[in-house]
């Protein structure tokens, strides 16, 4: 399995495929098209990964500042953020 997102052809335009095989945009145009595609996916799982280590150390400063467990730490980060 490869460890990187590829650009593959479909036909007379181009796919975009995950790290996990799985085609990820609709189809391109052409290559520079998915090319932004991909960088787009790379960009937004860069975004994602960003997000989950702040909340982790959210949730664990929470936790040492009052003393209470996970689960109803993520309660109430969840409640603050909206949700």
């Amino acid at each position: 399995m490869t460890t990187d997102y590829r650009i593959e052809p479909a036909g007379t335009a181009f796919k975009v495929i995950d790290p996990l095989g799985e085609y990820r945009v609709d189809l391109s145009p052409t290559r520079e098209a998915a090319q932004h595609g991909l960088d787009r996916c790379k960009r937004e799982d860069e975004m994602y990964e960003t997000a989950k280590q702040l909340v982790h150390a959210a949730i664990e400063a929470h936790i040492q500042k009052f003393g209470i467990d996970r689960e109803t730490t993520q309660y109430w980060i969840h409640s603050a953020m909206g949700g």
